[in-house]
């Protein structure tokens, strides 16, 4: 918030200072951890975390050809994760890539002893260039386990949540927006023909009349369907003017469409409107529209015509 102080004195013109409030502290490290913490999805993170250092120690632990394809795993994992949760992504994936790699460090511990038993095969590694592979020994494995995971496991997961999850946000606010206003506009067919024009559904005739006032020096600022989605509303502006246009696709415009039309720009302010068909008005709904200076018809006819200007 800033304040604007003027003073006009004799000695000179008027002077501006600005006086702002000073920002809120952040808070302390572990309270911001505390917070962080308590918005963690447990459940699905620690199944993701077990997944994934499953599967990274099978490729780990296979023939080297597979070994590589290890590296994916954690991407992928952290990908998942992403689009589950909704708060705290990078902290979610940086526990995720902790929590799988301790988990993983279990696993290769686990099975180091089993081979040392005789329980299952030595795991093969490649530890010089253009040598036979070798065997490892218990310490040697994990050793060799937390050079290579320790870079893999832990940042790669992180990256992967925050990346999805801000896509997946996106997303969602996405639809959410779609959601508010009853549908979505639809890029129609290609129109060359009034019959075109008049074939198509609410939707692509929102996109086209808003593609073609655009062109026109409109600019779009919201939409919504109402009446069941049989109109849709457009809120354009031309030269900071606010114009409401009521869309229909109806086989003949009624005047219900255009006293709706004015109900709503009384409610919100709009100084004019526009009644926009693709098909024909009746003459009752033309004469309402004619009495009223702030409002103007325009049919599929004079859409058409509008469009090939």
């Amino acid at each position: 918030m800033s304040v604007d102080v003027q003073q006009d004195d004799k000695r000179g013109p008027s002077k501006v200072a600005k006086i702002e409030e000073p920002a809120a502290p952040r808070p302390p490290l572990m309270q911001r951890l505390q917070t962080g913490l308590s918005q963690i999805e447990w459940g699905i993170m620690l199944i993701t975390a077990l997944v994934m250092a499953l599967g990274w120690c099978v490729l780990f632990l296979s023939p080297n050809i597979l070994q590589i394809l290890a590296g994916i795993v954690p991407v992928l994992a952290g990908l998942f994760l992403g689009r589950k949760v909704k708060n705290q992504l990078l902290l979610h994936g940086v526990l995720l890539g902790v929590i799988g790699f301790l988990m993983g460090l279990g696993l290769v511990a686990l099975y180091g002893a089993l081979s040392s038993a005789g329980l299952v095969p030595m795991p093969q590694f490649v530890t010089t260039p253009n040598q036979p592979p070798t065997s490892l020994d218990p310490a040697a494995l994990i050793y060799v386990y937390v050079t290579f995971s320790m870079f893999a496991l832990i940042p790669f997961p992180a990256f992967g949540t925050v990346m999805a999850g801000r896509s997946e946000q996106r997303n969602r606010e996405l639809r959410q927006y779609v959601e508010e206003r009853g549908g979505r506009l639809e890029r129609p067919t290609a129109v060359r023909t009034l019959e075109d024009l008049q074939g198509l559904s609410l939707p692509q005739l929102g996109y086209y009349v808003n593609s073609l006032f655009k062109k026109n020096g409109f600019e779009f600022v919201d939409y919504h369907f109402i009446d069941k989605d049989k109109h849709l509303e457009l809120e354009l502006k031309y030269k900071e003017e606010v114009y409401l246009a009521r869309l229909s696709v109806a086989d003949k415009v009624r005047p219900g469409t255009v006293e709706g039309l004015v109900q709503e720009m009384k409610r919100r302010g709009v100084p004019k409107g526009i009644v926009i068909t693709s098909t024909e008005f009746t003459p009752e709904a033309l004469k309402s529209i004619n009495s009223r200076r702030h409002l103007l018809p325009i049919d599929g006819s004079t859409l058409f015509e509008i469009a090939e200007k």
